[in-house]
Order: structure tokens, then sequence, then C-alpha cells
């Protein structure tokens, strides 16, 4: 079994971007988001991105006026949003999202940790330690957006485990899903066509099964107010503000 960050360099980067279908879209898409959260109207400031992969939340916060850090522990990922960015607002940062702390001299305005990230972290004490370290790096007023896949409530069996990603004409990605007591197993299997021919590949990492209702408690705690607790796009959407 691999770390998360030895499965995407591995395995995932390559076709990360390729994953989403079309990458454009996918920023479209959170631009939306961002929009619909009136972002294009709350006061501009430091945007901190955590786990901004290839830029798809880094880049529509730029082009709303934030200054973004991006960080994310896959340089080859961190590399793609670079060229996506070009003249944009947009630090990137080569990490471990719990380090974020240690490359910032300003509190933030906003704190985004969107897509699956957050499952990645290996355990619910280094959950904790992250809102915590976002608390404390918050401004008054302002806001976090995290989101994640609901491993806890939504627990596929039998065949269902199996889920096809994407695919086309040179590339299919299917991973499959084992799930244990506090964590589930993804198994990424990769076939990629070279010339007449198939190439294989699997790699497989663990994932954090994350309780909604147990995070929207600790942010509560360590005085967060969460304003919204939903599903978007089949992910768990947790938007929360420092008072």
């Amino acid at each position: 079994m691999n770390t998360a960050q030895d499965h995407y360099n591995q395995q995932l980067a390559a076709v990360y971007s390729w994953m989403s279908g079309n990458p454009e879209a996918a920023i479209e898409r959170n631009h939306a988001l961002f929009c619909q959260w009136a972002l294009d109207s709350a006061p501009r400031g430091l945007a901190i991105d955590l786990g901004a992969g290839s830029g798809f939340q880094s880049i529509p916060l730029a082009k709303l006026g934030f200054s973004v850090v991006a960080i994310d522990f896959c340089d080859a990922l961190l590399s793609e949003l670079r060229d996506r960015a070009k003249n944009l607002s947009i630090r990137t940062i080569h990490d471990d999202l719990l380090n974020f702390s240690q490359h910032i001299q300003e509190q933030a305005q906003l704190i985004v940790c969107m897509g699956d990230t957050l499952t990645h972290l290996e355990s619910l004490s280094a959950v904790d330690s992250l809102i915590l370290d976002i608390e404390r790096w918050l401004i008054e007023n302002g806001m976090l957006i995290l989101t994640f896949r609901d491993y806890v409530s939504a627990e596929l069996h039998g065949t269902q485990r199996f889920i096809p990603v994407q695919s086309d004409e040179f590339t299919i990605l299917t991973c499959f899903l084992e799930y244990q007591e506090n964590s589930v197993a993804v198994h990424d299997l990769l076939y990629q066509k070279q010339g007449d021919r198939w190439s294989f590949s699997a790699s497989s990492y663990q994932k954090l099964r994350l309780n909604k209702n147990w995070l929207c408690d600790r942010l509560s705690e360590i005085g967060l107010q969460v304003l919204q607790n939903e599903m978007i796009n089949g992910m768990v959407c947790i938007t929360a503000k420092k008072f």
C-alpha cells in the first residue's frame, strides 16, 4: 500500500487533469460555486488552497482577485498549475498541506481544501491539527470551504465498489474500493494504449473515512461557525466562518 503522495507521483499525476473530463470546465464549475458563495463580492485578500493539484480552485480564486498560495505534495501537478496560471497572482508551494503555516506570514481571508483532499490525511488527529491551524490563520470574518467524499454513510457493496473513473480511446481508469473500519483502500487500475498494445499499472492507497457531523462539531468547538453542510455534485461541502 502506497502513501497518498507516492500514489499520486507514481500513478495519478500524469492523468489527474484528464480524470476531470475537461479541466477548463472544472475550473469554470468552481468559479460558479465561488460566486454562489458570494466570493465575487467578498473582501479580497490572501486565499490558501490546500491540496491545490493542477489549479481547479486556485485559478478561479485568482481570477476573482484573491492572492493565492497553492500548496500540494505533487510537484508535477503544481507544474501544470503554473502553466495554466500564466500571470495570475498564484504562489505555488511544494510541501505537505499540514505544513502550510510555515509558508505564510499573514492571516488569510479564505482557506479552501477541496476535491477529496481532506480524506488523504492519515488520521482524525491529523484533520484536527489541520483545522486548528486553519482557525489560527484565518482573519476575523474569514471563510473556510471544505469538500470531501462521504465514505461513512454511503458505503458501497459488491460490484458497486468497482467505479469507472474516466476513459477514452487511449486511456481507461477504474478504481476498486475496500472498506475498513476507519479507512477505505483505493485501488486505481490504469490502462494506457501505446501503439497497438495496452499497458497496465495498478497502485493502492488509503483514504480516511471522515464523518461530516464530527467535523462540523469540531469546527464549532474551535470557534468556526458552520454556515453550510450539504451535498454538492456528490461531495460533502462544508462552509464555515470565523467570528
